[in-house]
């Protein structure tokens, strides 16, 4: 069932990594300040100062990973491989703004004797930059997570800023975030996340619980190591994944069902059953002696796939962006906004993991 072979969940993502990679050079990878800048340098579309082809990006089917505390994108990672169509991470313009290039456009519009049509031209430069708390640690996690990067299992998605220059007196105005589709209109399009928080969801008829269980995962090594492992052993992991997707289109339409619930525990049973398949796998491919020489075992998380109804979790989407305190939020609008369940509404499908006690649990 485990074989090596060049597979990539997400073609996009894994373009333009390949294209990243094969361009980072030796001198680059030495600093892991370098690293996070060229990354964002590449994502950069400079031509229209924004993400580069970010329509396409957000056109995939992510998992969005929200709550992930400031550190913890090598943690999450590992845990939620098996789960995940590809995980995109993001510190949403949390943290210190980092300079990265230059940028100059010009403009050109009608003048303010709009009746004469005389063309008027703009002339602006600045520089581009990208906000996350630590640049070192990022760039560690992009040179760690190569393999997955690569493979398209995973993605970062740099929260960009402009800083303005003009001419009167040599002004610098202070950093503006860019436009361009950010973790919550991801999370809106591919409607699955995953919560990293570690709080319990409230379960009510707008919050609906699908399954618990504990994910398996390779614990034990590094991140590295664990991509190679991933991306070599991906036929059992895409074999989940797309079982998965199947899965949740079934979900979409138990939601609506007057057999719900009855349908919610057929699935989450099918659903639990693969799981369990997917550890013997990995406890069976731990044996072998390329993976058993690393120091490789098999850790597990506490995990809750739950249902949020649409208009509960969309209060939360606008003041929350990807920090913590997703529950919270989502309890207290359907308290206060969300009236009934109507037949046809989008349902967003979330993991919520538990800091799960033990050594392989989240901390």
């Amino acid at each position: 069932m485990f074989r090596r072979g060049r597979k990539h969940q997400d073609p996009i993502v894994a373009r333009h990594m390949r294209a990243f990679f094969a361009q980072l050079g030796r001198h680059d990878r030495a600093v892991p300040e370098q690293v996070a800048k060229r990354y964002a340098s590449h994502f950069w579309d400079r031509a229209h100062g924004t993400l580069r082809d970010q329509d396409q990006i957000a056109s995939s089917p992510f998992h969005v990973g929200l709550g992930v505390r400031d550190g913890d994108f090598h943690t999450l990672t590992k845990r939620v491989a098996l789960v995940t169509d590809s995980l995109v991470l993001s510190n949403h313009w949390r943290g210190t703004y980092h300079e990265v290039g230059a940028y100059r456009s010009d403009h050109y519009g009608l003048a303010p004797e709009a009746v004469m049509r005389m063309v008027s031209r703009e002339h602006t430069e600045g520089s581009y930059g990208i906000t996350t708390p630590d640049l070192g640690e990022l760039g560690r996690w992009i040179t760690a997570a190569e393999p997955l990067l690569r493979a398209g299992l995973v993605w970062y998605l740099p929260s960009y800023s402009t800083v303005r220059r003009t001419e009167v007196d040599g002004r610098r105005w202070p950093p503006v975030s860019v436009r361009q589709k950010d973790i919550v209109d991801l999370f809106v399009t591919g409607r699955r996340a995953v919560d990293a928080s570690g709080v319990n969801p409230f379960t009510s008829r707008f919050v609906r619980a699908i399954l618990e269980i504990d994910l398996p995962f390779v614990d034990g090594v590094g991140l590295r190591d664990f991509g190679r492992i991933t991306v070599d052993e991906f036929d059992s992991y895409r074999a989940f994944r797309d079982f998965a997707r199947l899965k949740f289109l079934d979900l979409d339409q138990a939601m609506d069902s007057v057999q719900s619930q009855r349908e919610l525990l057929r699935i989450g049973l099918e659903i639990r059953d693969q799981v369990r398949a997917s550890h013997a796998e990995m406890a069976r491919v731990r044996t072998t002696r390329a993976v058993a020489a690393g120091g490789a075992v098999i850790g597990t998380v506490g995990a809750a796939l739950v249902a949020v109804y649409g208009p509960a979790i969309q209060p939360a989407l606008a003041t929350l962006g990807a920090t913590g305190g997703l529950w919270g939020i989502v309890h207290a609008a359907t308290g206060n906004s969300v009236r009934s369940l109507r037949e046809g509404t989008p349902w967003y499908y979330v993991w919520a993991l538990t800091r799960a006690a033990g050594r392989n649990g989240l901390r």
